[in-house]
């Protein structure tokens, strides 16, 4: 699976997850839909944050085994 695809799939994932939970509350499903869409584009930006991060880990890392 290539590295760009990661962050969609966990949106999709993040999203998948709170419109199954907000059903069991019985919330409207056009509410449910809404909360889903959030959640997914918080797991999207998320993700991307996570990976720029340990991306900055590696790099200093790195420098430190180098000096």
């Amino acid at each position: 699976m290539p590295k760009k695809f990661k962050p969609f799939i966990e949106g999709l994932a993040v999203g998948c997850v709170f419109i199954s939970i907000t059903l069991l509350f019985e919330i409207p499903l056009y509410m449910s839909f809404i909360i889903g869409a959030l959640a997914a584009l918080g797991g999207y930006r998320n993700s991307i944050k996570m990976d720029l991060d340990k991306e900055s880990k590696k790099d200093k890392k790195q420098q430190r085994d180098q000096d």
